[in-house]
């Protein structure tokens, strides 16, 4: 693989130029483009219509309806232009107009409110004909367009697009405006070099990058901004490539070439830990617990993702690799992204450890104090000396502080609370440091190519022995008396709730129940029960305390946000309800429901609806209701809302494509990948990579891997 060093070539500095550069973009226009599109004129060419309309479709004054897009030629035979008058913003300029050939008896009236007269006056003369294109309305039996798209001399036709784009708007922006800096755009395009080979575009037939970006632009049918269309799939293309190389080059840059160390199996101690265990490994279990530990005792270092479905059983996988990294007086971390799952990992790993004579530490933020009385700074003394091996806990674990003495392995738990920085960050705290992550919400493979193309990837995809499934019901608020008259008989009879809203506080434009609402309704409701609260707004002290009131069974039902999405691991947990289940994600409502069934005790999950559930909204909760598998639900997600809703922000941030969608253009990746490889290994292309990953805003490869 070639040593690329990420630099902007001078060939595309237009394409980093200012918007402010072009025609009629003033300091205020320029603010608000900025804003909403980008600073460069390559964020503009990036800014792609969203449909075009057909302006010649509709050309017969006799044919056309109420709300059509209308283009004909007309002459005008009286012009209604009152003296501009500032006070009256809504002036009404009106210019009746007449057919021509055999409509010359159809009126067609032109109507204006508060524009300058003078502007009317210079372009509309009684007895000149014109062409005029825009929304026809059928007013009280008089044909009129308001405000019309374009008017042009009858000799200037051309300069009407047939195939009109349409682009996402916002204040301060029209569609004539958009496309007139957009077209200023494309001819300040320069000369760029073909990138993809010749296979490529001979198999495909694609067109050059520039002909592509212009026909976007520019459409001539209603099929060029088709997400199948040659000029959409190139350009997807493109920016597959562009991903591709990134994820190369990052995994380049993480896995190391290592000294093979020798393979301490330490037999004793592992089957030690084995004959320990309440339970049985699945088989899916113990395969996965062999790649990580022939990666680990390879010669490069492991980059590899643990995808698992809720409940399949992640955390003893991770634990067992640990072992298997500290076997030669290494170090081992498990980096989460919340205290609470820090402390819970921490008492959880503490306890299988105990037989062997193995304890773990936890390390927190420096505002936390540490269990056992031992000072944090005592702690990190203790790590650096080499004493620690098993270290748990938050970012604490990459702050500039915690120096390790020989780290081996590292653990991301929950990792799409986790970018890429922060897993680069970790294996620059040690020479040759193996990376596993793992993630709870399983990933589509076109979504895990593109996302998570630098890693190689396990999947668990049986749950342990002795779990059942969970009941999932679909039910209407409206009947929230019954569920907390089933709650209350299964609370009787030892079962733990969660109760989950979506939102904190109510506000004025949203009907969601706020979870504080609900906290009260429920204690009133439930005088004789205790119940506890938990959201993103307390300080950590008091999410701790709600958190062990439930886990104790103190308190039989936990009112909470999505803050006990991850991870959060609570076995005689049997009831979880969700409240206006519509708006949440399905992916997120599949990781919601698996904090529960974390035993082998029946299990229910409750959603409830609104009574205006939409068709589509209704649809996706009996997906919910009728799979238990993550990775279908997950493919479901990934069609119906987008990269961001399975990823989570942290991972779906470097997900922004333009042109590509994974649902349609998924079949494309491998081809992407290949073509990323061959790249990379061809000393030739080196430019051509700088180009795509420029162009194509590949940040983290380029914030990681600039000066080489």
């Amino acid at each position: 693989m070639s040593n690329v060093i990420i630099k902007r070539p001078k060939e595309i500095f237009e394409l980093f130029s200012s918007l402010g550069n072009l025609s009629g973009v003033g300091e205020k226009k320029l603010n608000l483009l900025e804003k909403k599109i980008g600073p460069y004129l390559i964020n503009l060419l990036f800014y792609l219509p969203h449909k075009s309309i057909n302006r010649f479709q509709n050309i017969s004054l006799k044919e056309v309806n109420h709300g059509d897009i209308l283009t004909c030629e007309v002459e005008i035979v009286e012009i209604n232009i009152p003296p501009f008058n500032f006070r009256k913003k809504n002036n009404m300029s009106r210019i009746i107009t007449f057919g021509i050939n055999n409509e010359k008896k159809v009126r067609l009236d032109i109507i204006y409110f508060g524009q300058n007269t003078q502007y009317l006056k210079n372009i509309y003369k009684v007895g000149n004909r014109v062409f005029v294109s825009g929304k026809f309305e059928n007013f009280n039996g008089l044909g009129q367009i308001a405000h019309p798209d374009y008017v042009v001399k009858a000799t200037e036709k051309k300069l009407i697009p047939f195939f009109q784009p349409i682009y996402p708007l916002f204040f301060g922006i029209n569609q004539k405006f958009i496309s007139k800096i957009i077209n200023q755009g494309i001819k300040k395009i320069p000369i760029m070099p073909e990138w993809l080979n010749k296979d490529i575009l001979i198999k495909y037939k694609f067109p050059n990058w520039y002909t592509c970006i212009s026909r976007i632009h520019n459409p001539e049918n209603n099929d060029d901004l088709n997400f199948n269309s040659i000029f959409r799939k190139r350009l997807a293309l493109d920016e597959l490539i562009a991903n591709q190389i990134s994820m190369l080059l990052i995994k380049n840059k993480i896995s190391k070439i290592k000294e093979i160390k020798k393979c301490y199996s330490n037999s004793e101690l592992i089957e030690n830990f084995y004959s320990n265990l309440p339970f049985e490994l699945t088989g899916n279990q113990k395969k996965v617990i062999n790649e990580i530990k022939e990666d680990i005792h390879s010669n490069k270092t492991m980059v590899r993702m643990l995808q698992g479905d809720v409940g399949s059983g992640k955390t003893i996988v991770a634990v067992i690799s640990m072992l298997n990294a500290i076997l030669d007086g290494s170090q081992a971390v498990l980096m989460v992204p919340t205290e609470i799952l820090a402390i819970q990992h921490f008492n959880t790993i503490k306890d299988l450890l105990m037989p062997l004579k193995i304890e773990p530490t936890l390390l927190l933020g420096e505002s936390r104090s540490v269990y056992d009385n031992k000072t944090r700074s005592n702690i990190i003394k203790q790590i650096e000396g080499g004493e620690i091996k098993i270290i748990i806990g938050t970012h604490a674990l990459i702050s500039k502080k915690v120096i390790y003495n020989n780290l081996s392995l590292a653990v991301i738990d929950e990792q799409h609370r986790f970018g890429v920085k922060q897993r680069v960050e970790i294996t620059e705290k040690g020479n040759n440091v193996n990376v596993l992550v793992m993630t709870a919400t399983p990933i589509p493979r076109s979504l895990a190519l593109t996302a998570y193309g630098d890693m190689d990837i396990s999947v668990l995809s049986e749950k342990p022995i002795g779990r059942k499934l969970i009941n999932t019901y679909v039910l209407s608020q409206t009947k929230i008396a019954e569920v907390l008259s089933s709650i209350e008989r299964a609370i009787k009879a030892g079962a733990l709730v969660y109760w989950v809203c979506p939102l904190i506080e109510d506000s004025e434009n949203s009907d969601l129940i706020a979870v504080n609402e609900r906290y009260n309704f429920l204690k009133n409701n439930f005088k004789n029960i205790n119940i506890s609260l938990i959201h993103g707004k307390q300080n950590q002290i008091e999410r701790e305390k709600s958190m062990n009131e439930f886990k104790s069974g103190e308190s039989k039902i936990l009112v909470a946000t999505t803050v006990i999405e991850v991870g959060v691991d609570v076995p005689e947990a049997t009831i979880m309800v969700i409240e206006c289940a519509e708006r949440f994600g399905i992916a997120q409502i599949h990781q919601l429901r698996g904090r529960v069934g974390r035993s082998n005790k029946e299990s229910s999950c409750i959603l409830l609806y609104n009574s205006n559930l939409s068709s589509i909204a209704h649809s996706r909760l009996k997906i919910l209701k009728e799979n238990d598998d993550g990775f279908k639900i997950s493919e479901h997600d990934l069609e119906l809302r987008g990269p961001g809703e399975i990823l989570g922000s942290k991972q779906s941030g470097n997900l922004e494509f333009k042109f590509v969608d994974l649902h349609i253009h998924n079949h494309m990746i491998p081809v992407a990948r290949e073509e990323a490889r061959k790249m990379l290994e061809n000393e030739d292309d080196k430019e051509k990579i700088n180009v795509l990953l420029s162009i194509f805003g590949n940040n983290d490869a380029i914030r990681l891997l600039k000066g080489g």
